[in-house]
Order: structure tokens, then sequence, then C-alpha cells
């Protein structure tokens, strides 16, 4: 009886010192590679999704900017046009929309216009967007693809209030997996009562 439990436990002994086979050992490093790509790839996906964020906010605080810069002037200037003019008495209401829109505002024409894929503003009435007047009021990273103004009630027969409605449409992003498109439209109105009751 003594000799079959020495050898039972010699077996186990032995059987426990063999190893992986081959066969095995193939197995589990398939198996390790595949859980390596996929927690690889959640890991890029995670960096993207940063990125991406990142371009959201860039592109927000950029518009916000912008946009306020704007509101500012529509609220405290006067005499808006659809389009760009430098007449500082011109106006001119369109509800089919311009990329262009000139404002009256402390003394001097302010024209905001739709060059290439940027915003620029020009403050002495210039309309070229190649010169060095026009200033770019959005960031590199934005890119604006459309840009409407539309303005309505500059007449002052008419005893409504004038305002402009801003549409704009972009992306910010190089690469296609971080880009962000966003839409925006703003309402402007003057803060000056341009009516008589």
């Amino acid at each position: 009886m003594i000799n079959k439990i020495f050898n039972f436990q010699f077996s186990i002994f032995n059987s426990a010192k063999r190893g992986f086979t081959l066969v095995e050992l193939i197995i589990a490093i398939a198996l390790f590679t595949l859980v390596a790509f996929i927690s690889l790839g959640a890991i890029l996906t995670i960096f993207d999704a940063n990125r991406k964020a990142q371009s959201t906010k860039t592109v927000v605080d950029n518009l916000n900017l912008a946009i306020e810069n704007m509101a500012r002037v529509v609220r405290f200037g006067s005499n808006y046009y659809c389009g760009a003019s430098s007449n500082i008495s011109s106006v001119n209401d369109c509800s089919s929309g311009d990329n262009s829109l000139s404002v009256t505002f402390k003394g001097g024409r302010i024209i905001y216009r739709l060059c290439g894929t940027e915003i620029k503003k020009s403050e002495n009435g210039n309309t070229n967007c190649s010169d060095s007047g026009m200033l770019t009021i959005t960031s590199s990273d934005t890119k604006i693809e459309y840009l409407r103004f539309y303005v309505f009630n500059t007449s002052t027969s008419d005893n409504a209030q004038p305002y402009v409605l801003a549409v704009i449409k972009g992306y910010v992003g190089s690469r296609p997996t971080t880009q962000t498109t966003f839409s925006i439209q703003t309402l402007m109105s003057q803060r000056k009562l341009d009516f008589n009751p």
C-alpha cells in the first residue's frame, strides 16, 4: 500500500514538471496579441476623442469671441448694409443674405466679410480681402465654409427695430477623424431705439 501511495505521489510530481506544449504556447501568444490589439485600438480611440474635444473647445472659444465682436458693433452701431459698402450712411435690407456686412460704428465704417475660409474685419471701410487693413477674427484652425448676413428693418420709416441674423457653418481640425463641424445662427439687434412710436 505504501508503494502505491509513493508511486501515486511520484507520478503527480512528475506530471507537474512537464510544462507547456508548443500548441498551448501558440494559443497563449495569440490570445495575448488579440487582447493587446483591442486595447491599443481603444487607447487610440480615446486619444482621437480627446483631440476632437480640444478642437471643439478651440472653435467654440474662438467663434464666441468673433461673434461677440460682431454683436458689439451691431448693438452700438447704425446704418446696417447687407453687402460691402464704405459709404457711412448707406443702408440696405436683404432677406436673401450676403457674405458681407457693413455697419457704421464710432464714426467709421466696419465691414465683416468671408474671405476664403476666414472671417475678416475692416475698420476703415476696405472691402479687399487681400488688403492688410482686413484683419482675420477667426483662428487658423477654424475653417469657415459658409457665412451669410441677413439684414432687416434698416429703413427709419418702418417703425421696427433693425436687426442682423448671422449664419456661420464650418469645421475645425485638419484630419477627418478629429474634425468637428459646427453650424451657428445668431441674432444681433441695435440697442438704440430706431423707431418713433
